[in-house]
């Protein structure tokens, strides 16, 4: 058993909301459990008796509410201090990578001074035998460890960006956006041309296909057309997307019949592959069939369906290329015993099978957690990313972004709660960062516009009325800012013994 004391302004907390509360294992592996919350004590337990961890959403204040989580712990009937233990396992992040990446700052650096300033409130947290002020020396250690982490976290990511454009200008087709295939227009379209040499245009099955065998292919129509006369780059899908409320409503009496859904699904890509053929630069071909939050599926399920929607779009042309999409990646589903498979060992479950990848795409949406995952700071975002960096195949982030404004109270937000000026704050760091790993080929914002269906809401470029985000700013800036190589870059001071 593993308990936490947590603390209000005067003694244990009365309330405490546990928002993506989840026990992890070993490399951070979401592993069922039960978790509750009485008298200022989070209880959590598992089976067996191996070390676990606690992750949780977390008020920061200054860094946020965002998704945190301790180190492994043994388990012990007296409390840890959730604040203190949240503390320890930053630092001991911050440590590690700052080691992995060969990170060797001066003292003076204002990452290292930070993480300092952190490990002293640490140790008097540790020391202290009054439990609630050891708990606000917890926080404020926190605090100032994760402001430590993003500063590490941004050094490191203008250190590779550099190195990867040094010497040439980052292609066009590195930056892309989603087209919502609902709304069409020469203004728009030209706004496209100029903005995005790579469009994402989707392929929802039910609004396709609202009955079965009667297709309305007109929306998609136009906009494919346009791509094809303007020479862009399409990514087209996802063909088949599991999250939950995005298959036909009339394939639901099929749902436990894997045959039927497989025979259902090969013909609706055969349509698709037939009408689009080589227009399209990549299939999207399945998204999210991994987490099981919607459609239940076995392993080998998963495997034998991926296997059989690339053969379906490579029929007759080998050369097509096929991307599988991964949602939810740091697998918060698996807390729930859904039998689901965590990202990373479902793709290596697939290329151990045979099946052809081109790449892999990874949807990194928060601030909405029906579709996306909870807010999470640079370094957090950069170590996780940092796990695909051996697989095989290209790696595209293919949904990319936040909202404008707080839609999921519990879903938590980066520095300050979401707006237009905090979402285009996050974008000039994150979008910096992520294309500083050079095993990511491209990114693709969510949206292009505001409508309805945007998820999660208000991540668009341009607002419902058309008129444009400061986030697009962001990204016009950077995609200008690499049209010309960088140039080698100043290397931060290094400890005298490095």
């Amino acid at each position: 058993m593993l308990r936490f004391a947590v603390f209000g302004q005067e003694g244990p907390a009365t309330e405490w909301a546990l928002h993506q509360a989840r026990l992890m294992d070993r490399d951070d592996l979401v592993v069922p459990g039960e978790i509750s919350f009485e008298d200022g004590i989070i209880t959590c337990n598992r089976r067996g008796s191996r070390p676990t961890a606690l992750g949780l959403m977390h008020d920061t204040k200054k860094a946020g509410r965002l998704s945190l989580q301790t180190c492994l712990l043994p388990q012990r009937e007296q409390p840890y201090i959730l604040s203190v233990e949240l503390a320890r396992h930053r630092i001991a992040i911050f440590l590690a990578q700052a080691e992995a990446w060969q990170m060797h700052l001066s003292q003076e650096h204002p990452a290292m001074e930070q993480v300092e300033t952190a490990r002293q409130l640490f140790t008097q947290a540790m020391v202290h035998q009054d439990d609630l002020q050891a708990d606000a020396y917890g926080r404020q250690a926190l605090e100032i460890a994760i402001e430590a982490s993003e500063l590490l976290a941004l050094a490191h990511a203008e250190i590779l960006l550099h190195r990867r454009f040094e010497k040439r200008a980052a292609s066009r087709a590195m930056f892309g956006s989603t087209i919502c295939t609902h709304r069409d227009g020469s203004a728009l379209r030209d706004f496209v041309t100029q903005q995005f040499q790579l469009v994402k245009i989707p392929m929802e099955w039910a609004r396709l296909c609202p009955k079965p065998g009667m297709y309305d292919w007109s929306s998609v129509d136009r906009w494919m057309e346009w791509a094809l006369e303007s020479k862009r780059f399409v990514i087209a899908g996802p063909l088949l997307d599991f999250t939950p409320g995005r298959m036909p409503a009339w394939l639901e009496p099929h749902r436990n019949d894997f045959g039927q859904i497989c025979d259902l699904a090969y013909d609706h890509v055969a349509q698709i592959v037939q009408r689009y053929g080589d227009a399209v630069g990549m299939y999207s071909i399945v998204a999210g069939v991994n987490t099981n939050l919607d459609y239940r599926f076995t392993l080998k399920e998963m495997g034998d369906l991926v296997r059989t929607i690339a053969l379906v779009v490579r029929q007759g042309q080998r050369g097509r290329r096929v991307m599988v999409e991964l949602t939810h990646l740091w697998g918060e589903y698996l807390a729930n015993d859904t039998e689901g498979v965590c990202p990373i060992a479902f793709v290596k479950q697939l290329l151990q099978q045979g099946i052809r990848l081109d790449a892999i795409g990874l949807q990194l949406l928060s601030g909405d957690n029906a579709v996306g995952s909870p807010a999470r700071d640079l370094m957090e975002v950069s170590r996780h990313i940092d796990r695909f960096l051996h697989l095989e195949p290209k790696i595209i982030i293919s949904s990319l972004g936040v909202p404008d404004t707080v839609a999921d109270e519990s879903a938590g937000w980066w520095h300050s709660q979401w707006s237009q000026e905090r979402q285009g704050r996050w974008a000039g760091q994150f979008l910096p960062l992520l294309l500083s790993k050079p095993f990511v080929e491209s990114l693709v914002w969510a949206d292009l516009y505001d409508h309805e269906a945007s998820c999660p809401q208000g991540v668009g470029l341009l607002t419902q009325e058309g008129k444009p985000k400061p986030v697009l700013k962001r990204v016009a800036g950077l995609q200008k800012h690499l049209q010309s190589p960088l140039g080698r870059i100043q290397m931060p001071a290094k400890t005298s013994d490095s």
